[in-house]
């Protein structure tokens, strides 16, 4: 060894060793002293602004089984997993019950008729189209064609007529939210490893009630056309009440659908001032500022837990989520990464990544309202776009420069989804009008909600949503859309493709319109 140590390139080597060694011990105690400091001053200044890191604190009290339209046995505990295993117990008989549900898809399966946003474009739905698609994809079967697609589609749904007898069974349940509570609901160390599961089974409800309400308006049974819009909206209600942005999101994509029945609804005139003003309730209670809000701050609680279980348990899982936004290392790579980052590198990104989600989108969202929480992400994308460019002067904000920016779509889809479900209320309360008075009103003046309250507003300008009667005896009503401009109820639509329209796109130029075709 004396030998060996006597040769230069050897003494070379154990001294480059050593002083890597000793640069790396140093550059991890100042790591660690930094992030540390990071991460306590981010506490300190998220406690002074009246925010929390406790995700239990941010979900909803528990409400009473018996008050709740999700605690109803074909939709209790949909979202558990035994075990870890979704495929094991009895929610997931349940879920296997509702998917059933889902419409046929394959390759060998004729491509579907598009639906769901007849009422953006102002269109009806074509009932006959899909009914032929039923048919051909063995949806429906024995159904003899005739020439009412809308019985024809109520018949083709018939097999399903005890399972939407059981949901509605529970519709009148003062509450709607998925069990177990989230706050009393065992979690898992990782808060982005809780399972989902019941979304899919939501989703693949919404589409068959949404046909079964088209076709039952156009048909003349109210009752079952009502009965599927309240089924959907309880639906749409748990969502919303869920603490996470995926939730949200469903939630959204629920609600476009049932938005979306409700108009063809309203167009057929089906419907009593009573079953109106039942709708026109469930709506007027879907408030998606404040479910943006809690989703935010649940998201922001779970990614500090997950930065903070990273740390402790060295697990490279969190990498199969930032190598899907930005390619990142995985499997071996980020196995070796995470053990070798100090620790002090999940604090400082934990501290950054509460920072950005709090004055990015929280506070704005918060104290300002839609518009400046949309403008407020708008800013912080281009910057997080510059700063991707040289992320090595930004070693901390590595990983919020990946996250953060999804959670955009997800905040001009609400707002959109608020002015949908604002423009459908007004739309009940407009039915109400023309059942007691025999036509819809000249203007919006002194009309209020069944309950005595006044109108919503639009949702991003703060001002009356718009209202014209239409030559057709009908009406048209209309939001400002995302550029704060009041066009007077101009829809502007793809000109090759009307219904693959984006109007939740911040690029999209026009208003958000509810209104009516002039024929039959």
């Amino acid at each position: 060894m004396k030998n060996l140590l006597q040769k230069r390139w050897v003494r070379a080597l154990v001294w480059t060793a050593v002083s890597l060694i000793t640069l790396y011990a140093l550059l991890c105690a100042w790591v660690n002293w930094t992030g540390a400091r990071m991460l306590s001053d981010a506490l300190t200044r998220l406690k002074a602004e009246g925010e929390t890191t406790d995700f239990r604190a941010v979900t909803r009290e528990p409400v009473p089984d018996a008050q709740n339209f999700c605690a109803i046995p074909a939709l209790k505990d949909l979202p558990l997993e035994i075990d870890g295993d979704s495929e094991k117990g009895e929610p997931a008989e349940r879920r296997r019950r509702l998917n059933a549900l889902k419409f046929p898809s394959g390759d060998k399966i004729p491509a579907k008729p598009r639906t769901g946003r007849q009422s953006v474009i102002g269109t009806r739905e074509d009932l006959g189209a899909w009914r032929d698609w039923l048919l051909k994809a063995g949806f429906a079967k024995d159904v003899a064609k005739s020439d009412n697609p809308a019985r024809d589609l109520l018949n083709a749904l018939s097999p399903n007529e005890p399972l939407f007898a059981e949901l509605a069974a529970g519709i009148d349940r003062p509450h709607s939210e998925w069990t177990p509570a989230w706050r009393t609901r065992e979690l898992p160390e990782n808060l982005f490893a809780v399972a989902m599961p019941h979304y899919n089974a939501s989703m693949t409800l919404n589409h068959p009630l949404a046909l079964r309400a088209k076709a039952a308006a156009r048909a003349g049974d109210a009752a079952r056309a009502h009965q599927s819009l309240r089924i959907m909206a309880r639906l749409s209600e748990a969502n919303i009440n869920d603490p996470f942005l995926i939730g949200l999101l469903v939630a959204a994509t629920n609600s476009g659908v049932m938005i979306d029945a409700l108009w063809e609804v309203c167009d057929a005139k089906a419907g009593s001032t009573a079953d109106f003003a039942v709708l026109e309730s469930l709506l007027a209670s879907a408030d998606f500022k404040l479910a943006t809000l809690r989703a935010l701050r649940a998201e922001m609680a779970a990614g500090l837990n997950t930065m903070q279980y990273v740390k402790a348990k060295r697990d490279p899982g969190i990498f199969l989520v930032v190598n899907e936004l930005g390619g990142q290392p995985s499997g071996a790579g980020a196995a070796t990464v995470a053990r070798m980052l100090p620790a002090g590198f999940w604090d400082g990104s934990s501290a950054v990544l509460m920072e950005r989600e709090l004055d990015t989108m929280i506070k704005p969202m918060r104290d300002q309202g839609w518009m400046a929480a949309i403008d407020s992400v708008a800013k912080s994308d281009a910057k997080v776009q510059q700063e991707r460019k040289r992320l090595y002067l930004h070693p901390y904000g590595i990983l919020a420069s990946l996250m953060v920016p999804a959670v955009s779509s997800v905040i001009q889809r609400a707002a959109y989804t608020q002015c949908l479900v604002d423009q459908a209320t007004i739309a009940c309360a407009l039915e109400r009008y023309r059942i007691e008075k025999g036509a819809y009103p000249d203007s919006l003046a002194g009309m209020t909600l069944a309950n005595g309250k006044s109108l919503p507003m639009d949702a991003l300008s703060g001002k009356p949503i718009g209202y014209r009667k239409t030559d057709n005896g009908k009406y048209a009503l209309w939001c400002v859309g995302f550029d704060g401009k009041d066009d007077g109820g101009k829809r502007v639509l793809d000109e090759k493709k009307p219904q693959d329209t984006k109007f939740a796109d911040k690029n999209y130029k026009g208003d958000w319109v509810w209104d009516f075709p002039t024929t039959k």
